[in-house]
Order: structure tokens, then C-alpha cells, then sequence
């Protein structure tokens, strides 16, 4: 039986750690961009407040934090009339997939009650993130204190949102928000 050391453990837990930040982080703050790139899909979430999960699934399609990942194919394999070899670097576009629409009608439109959803934003198979659940219920924790505390929330500039300077992972550099608080 094969022992695992204590630096990989440790590099293990730094990997969750950063990874679930990561995404969780984006997939808040997409949430937020999304509501309010759509505010009739906002306005449709806080009178239907159980499609509280069906939003945040749809927002995992429509702005992936996560948009692309590396695979290597052990033996060749055939996928659309082409030919992955095998010991060769793939690149995998999540977000990419994550708008075919083969696979989603109308894949440019936003909508909270899209119905299937079946999006890759976590992988898929033997590769499903670890913590998707974890990040799911953390922004579902946050989004719901959001939408509590602000009746209403616009950006706070009039200028096209900048995405964060990463090549794999997507969600706004910044993003200002004006808000008004419930009382």
C-alpha cells in the first residue's frame, strides 16, 4: 500500500483551499454581474425566490468561473471524426462548451429557470469538482444575504465591466456597485 507524505497533504488542502475561493469568488460576483446585465431576470428571481438554485446554475453556464482546463488522454480516442492521441495535451474550453448550442437552446440567453442545465462548469465524471457542493452552498448562503440587504443594486459606473487579468478562471477585475438597503 502506497503512503502519501505530509507535503502532499498539505499541497492537497492549499489546492482546495485556493481552488474553492477561487470559483466561489467568481461565481458571486458573476451572480451580481448577471443581475445586473439582466434586470428582468432579477425582478423574476426575487418574486420566484425558489429559483434561487435554478439562478445560480444557470449563472455557472452563462459566465463559467472556471473557462478552460487541461487533460491528457491516455489511449487514443475518437470524438466528432477526430483523433485525441494519446500523451498529448488538450485544452479543454468549459466555458466554450458551456454555450454550444447543441447542447443549450438559445445558449446566449440568460434565463434563472433554464430547464435541463446540464453545464460542465464543475467537469463532469471521474473529474467533478470536489467541491462543488461546497461552493454552491456558500453562494447560495451570500446571494441570498445579498438580495436580503439590497433591494436594489446598479453598477455604480457606466463602463463595460473589465474581467480579471487570469487566463483560465472569468469573473469582473472589479466590480462597483450602487445599492440601496432595506429597511
Amino acid at each position: 500500500m502506497a503512503s502519501v507524505s505530509q507535503q502532499d497533504i498539505l499541497g492537497f488542502f492549499q489546492l482546495l483551499i485556493v481552488a474553492g475561493q477561487e470559483t466561489t469568488a467568481n461565481l458571486i460576483d458573476n451572480f451580481m454581474l448577471c443581475m445586473m446585465e439582466h434586470p428582468e431576470q432579477l425582478a423574476r428571481l426575487r418574486s420566484a425566490p425558489e429559483l434561487l438554485p435554478s439562478a445560480i446554475e444557470e449563472v455557472l453556464r452563462y459566465h463559467s468561473p472556471l473557462q478552460w482546463i487541461m487533460r491528457t488522454p491516455r489511449h487514443d480516442i475518437e470524438l466528432h471524426g477526430q483523433t485525441l492521441q494519446a500523451g498529448k495535451l488538450l485544452h479543454c474550453m468549459v466555458g466554450s462548451a458551456n454555450r454550444d448550442e447543441r447542447q443549450f437552446p438559445d445558449a446566449s440567453r440568460f434565463d434563472i429557470a433554464r430547464d435541463p442545465n446540464p453545464h460542465i462548469a464543475f467537469g463532469h465524471g471521474i473529474h467533478f469538482c470536489l467541491g462543488a457542493a461546497l461552493s454552491r452552498l456558500e453562494a447560495k448562503v451570500a446571494i441570498t444575504d445579498l438580495l436580503a440587504r439590497f433591494n436594489h443594486f446598479e453598477p455604480a459606473i457606466h463602463e463595460p465591466w473589465q474581467p480579471r487579468e487570469a487566463l483560465n478562471v472569468h469573473g469582473p477585475a472589479s466590480l462597483p456597485i450602487r445599492t440601496r438597503i432595506m429597511v
